[in-house]
């Protein structure tokens, strides 16, 4: 086993998003720090497991390398300010079905949740949204396509069927075929 995976995940996920965003945004250790008001010696210590980041200490990282806090403690969502528990509604395979699933949320955007109940092939190309990643199920965010215009991704329930179906925004079929459009405004894995 290696060392790096007994650390909390936490500690893995700024890790790897520290090092992507290094390149991306090209700062230093100390040039971070500078940023941030801290010591260099502070931020090595959260990427080293030495300090426990708490979540004043999350939520700062995350906004200096802008990402949503959960992309570096998934379990401080419960945490945050304006979160609000949120009942997973349908399964991607039969949308006629309700769950009895939750999960925590904080944005003011009407949206539904759709557990991924099974693999979920993307329309038109040999892409797949999996069920499980790392032992965690998913669930997709969907809202009206009209207030979220930023995806790449739609999901659609046919006319003639109950599952749901994902499309590249650019391929989705035509609207006469089309019960409800909603665009993919995430995949979250719990």
């Amino acid at each position: 086993m290696k060392k790096e995976d007994v650390l909390p995940l936490s500690v893995r996920n700024l890790r790897r998003i520290w090092e992507a965003k290094k390149l991306e945004m090209q700062f230093t250790q100390t040039g971070a720090a500078k940023e941030l008001d801290w010591s260099q010696g502070a931020i090595s210590h959260y990427l080293n497991n030495i300090t426990e980041m708490g979540p004043s200490a999350i939520v700062k990282l995350a906004n200096f390398l802008d990402v949503d806090p959960t992309e570096i403690d998934p379990s401080i969502v419960s945490k945050l300010p304006h979160v609000r528990k949120i009942k997973v509604t349908k399964k991607a395979s039969d949308l006629t079905s309700p769950t009895k699933s939750h999960i925590y949320d904080r944005d003011d955007i009407a949206h539904i949740y759709v557990a991924i109940d099974k693999e979920i092939l993307i329309q038109g190309t040999d892409r797949v949204i999996p069920s499980q990643h790392d032992g965690f199920k998913g669930v997709l965010k969907l809202c009206k396509q009209s207030k979220y215009t930023h995806n790449h991704l739609v999901a659609v329930r046919l006319k003639t069927e109950t599952h749901l179906r994902v499309y590249l925004k650019t391929d989705s079929p035509p609207a006469a075929k089309i019960h409800t459009l909603w665009a993919v405004m995430s995949v979250t894995y719990l």
